[in-house]
């Protein structure tokens, strides 16, 4: 059974440089898309980053976007296996090649902040004209690991952009516990890295096409 996961919720960063004069707009959006059972494919989010581009078209262009997705152990097995992680995806467009590699993921509680580890990241360039002409041509597909006990605590999930935006918010976790964790009942914290084997296994399940594009750079 494919575990349930927190499907594509975005943000992004509206700019004054694509504003009419006067024009009143957010200095940043956030947006949830829902829960998902599915693997996310290239097509799936190729279409949601095409359908946020015609939404905010009138502010092109746009600084930079973000999406982020979370994938859960499917069972309580695999989760000691990830050795108590969750995938964190973040995949982000950007109007400035200057912004990529993200500098750091991390989430700030009012106890502290926690860097999430990376795993593995891939640069693509968008190809949907929509898509460019709002968010920029260049894209960061960057793989975390998430412990389940932060995903658990109350906070805010940010990322530092390489040269022109930091702690820039892609969304606050209220300190409830998801429904994807609940089922996996109680766990250890988490303990450090998984094992290659679980890893890569949960994520071929769960994005496989941004697999293969890991695996063939």
């Amino acid at each position: 059974m494919i575990s349930p996961k927190y499907f594509l919720r975005f943000a992004l960063a509206l700019s004054s440089l694509g504003h009419r004069a006067g024009a009143q707009a957010p200095p940043h959006v956030e947006n949830a898309l829902g829960w998902s059972r599915v693997p996310v494919s290239n097509a799936t989010l190729d279409a949601r980053f095409a359908h946020a581009a015609a939404q905010y078209r009138s502010y092109a262009p746009v600084p930079r976007v973000a999406f982020y997705d979370i994938a859960y152990p499917k069972d309580s097995t695999e989760a000691v296996a990830m050795n108590g992680n969750a995938v964190l995806v973040v995949t982000a467009v950007a109007q400035d090649s200057s912004e990529f590699p993200l500098r750091r993921v991390y989430v700030a509680t009012t106890t502290g902040m926690q860097e999430l580890p990376p795993v593995s990241a891939v640069a693509l360039y968008t190809l949907d004209t929509m898509v460019r002409g709002t968010f920029g041509r260049f894209r960061l597909d960057a793989v975390y690991l998430l412990p389940l006990n932060i995903r658990t605590t109350a906070g805010d999930l940010l990322t530092d952009f390489a040269a022109h935006r930091l702690a820039f918010r892609l969304t606050h976790f209220d300190g409830e516990t998801p429904e994807p964790i609940k089922r996996l009942g109680r766990l250890a914290a988490s303990n450090g890295t998984p094992g290659p084997a679980a890893l890569w296994t949960l994520l071929r399940r769960e994005y496989p096409d941004l697999t293969g594009a890991l695996t063939s750079h």
